[in-house]
């Protein structure tokens, strides 16, 4: 009880603060995960008997915590504790502000990714597709050079001090219209080298279009090559069809093996495949340099993953980090990206208070000129802030992304995993809330999975940091470079 941490009167400096905390057991670590600050540790007995002392009170007094303690570890050890859990942020003196990003607005600063949706088409008929065949719910069409390298200068000129920008080549199928790849490239390239950033490319395909040609272009000029592939025969062909009826999975290793391409692989997930581990398992020995893997986002029951899939999904993530851990202490990093974006973001320590750049660092553009603050939501005017004629209304971008904002979400405030998750995948939340105005919720099921799959991130990574520290160290420093780095949605 709190009256039994804080005497009256107290001493108003040994009056502490407890901030949000989730101490949890997985696999016989005791673990603590702070939720304001995104600290994380791996506890002792002493910190752990504290922890459960102060969950869930709003104060405590220093000295009776230490006495508290001492019967059963000492009076130094608990003040070591207790020093231990004020470094922690835990306990923090009790006029202490709380983590601004509970209060103030989301900052808007200049947009630093750029996707291009060159071409509204693509030649596969995939049964899942939440873009209708590239089409997001228009006509096929394809974007214009003139327009391109017009969306690339306006890009541009928002850019303000920012060295690093990245552009991505997105659809359909963008390899469908690769007049305007070259143009929008080259325009960019030039610019970058003008100006003295850094610029990095992407592009994201379904690999049958792929010729020895473009992927030497590819390699020369550094993209990033993401091909869309669902993981061995019998499950990529139950639902990505070639636009003719035929099977699509030999046509795309075909293409990957004879252009020797080092690409990632993009797996999305549904009701039809679970088993994850295998999938992996499957590309990564098909020579794929990095695999990731997302359920599926469409509104449909038909494809869309139900708390039963979705602890399919979780069995088989726990099973690669198994992996992901045995590879670590033989001094390899398993390709799986899932687990490795994680780790990377619990050794950052910060917290997320979106879970995505879309409208914060991502701008989308389309074949019409229109700007759109995710690539997945192109086509829906909730989410369009701006033209290329006009640029960005920045108004408008600033109003959509203080509804990106957890606290506009109410299952959010209660949740251990907020600045972990950062509320969510829009797409997935405005899916889940009917495609209504904001405020925008991700469905319980699909919170249940994610809080599940960042505890078993959490206990993962304290496995690294007993067994294999070397490859831990790798992972510290290093933050994916890509706007849109959740596990979830397609």
């Amino acid at each position: 009880m709190v009256a039994e941490l804080i005497p009256m009167p107290a001493n108003p400096q040994d009056v502490l603060r407890v901030n949000r905390i989730y101490p949890f057991e997985e696999g016989g670590k005791k673990l603590l995960m702070v939720v304001e600050n995104a600290a994380f540790a791996e506890l002792d007995e002493p910190s752990w008997r504290a922890v459960h002392l102060v969950v869930g009170q709003e104060r405590v007094d220093r000295k009776v915590l230490v006495e508290a303690l001492t019967p059963e570890f000492g009076v130094e050890e608990a003040q070591a504790t207790v020093r231990g859990l004020m470094q922690l942020e835990v306990l923090v003196p009790k006029d202490t502000p709380r983590l601004r990003t509970d209060f103030e607005p989301l900052p808007v600063t200049p947009l630093t990714s750029l996707v291009l949706h060159v071409s509204h088409d693509c030649n596969m008929r995939c049964g899942y597709c939440y873009a209708d065949y590239g089409r997001y719910g228009t006509d096929p069409g394809y974007m214009a050079p003139d327009l391109a390298q017009k969306h690339v200068e306006r890009f541009f000129d928002q850019l303000g001090p920012n060295s690093g920008v990245h552009l991505t080549f997105f659809g359909g199928e963008p390899l469908m219209n690769l007049p305007v790849v070259y143009a929008a490239h080259a325009y960019a390239k030039e610019r970058a080298q003008k100006e003295g950033r850094r610029l990095a490319f992407g592009l994201t395909t379904n690999g049958t279009l792929l010729t020895p040609e473009l992927v030497e272009f590819f390699a020369k000029e550094q993209f990033t090559i993401t091909v869309s592939i669902d993981g061995p025969p019998d499950v990529n062909d139950r639902l990505r069809p070639l636009e003719d009826g035929r099977k699509s999975y030999d046509v795309i290793m075909e293409r990957v093996r004879a252009t020797n391409l080092k690409a990632h692989a993009r797996v999305t997930l549904t009701r039809r495949s679970t088993d994850i581990a295998r999938i992996v398992r499957h590309l990564v020995d098909a020579g794929f340099q990095d695999v990731g893997v997302s359920p599926v986002a469409t509104g449909s029951d038909r494809f869309d993953l139900d708390g039963e899939d979705l602890a399919k999904v979780l069995a088989g993530m726990r099973v690669l980090c198994d992996e992901f851990v045995e590879h670590a202490k033989k001094g390899r990093i398993y390709p799986f990206s899932n687990i490795r974006t994680v780790l990377e973001q619990i050794a950052a320590g910060d917290p997320r208070p979106v879970p995505c750049g879309a409208g914060t660092k991502l701008v989308a553009a389309d074949n019409k000129g229109d700007l759109y603050a995710c690539h997945r939501l192109v086509g829906q005017a909730q989410f369009k802030i701006g033209h290329v004629d006009t640029g960005v209304d920045e108004q408008v971008r600033y109003d959509l992304v203080q509804n990106f904002h957890p606290r506009t979400r109410e299952p959010c405030q209660t949740c251990w995993a907020r600045y972990l998750c950062g509320g969510g995948c829009h797409h997935i939340a405005w899916l889940h809330t009917g495609q209504k105005a904001a405020p925008w919720a991700i469905g319980d099921h699909f919170c249940d999975f994610l809080r599940g799959w960042y505890r078993l991130g959490l206990y993962t990574y304290a496995r690294l940091g007993e067994e294999a520290p070397d490859a831990l160290d790798q992972l510290r420093g290093r933050r994916s470079t890509s706007a849109c780095n959740q596990p979830q949605g397609q």
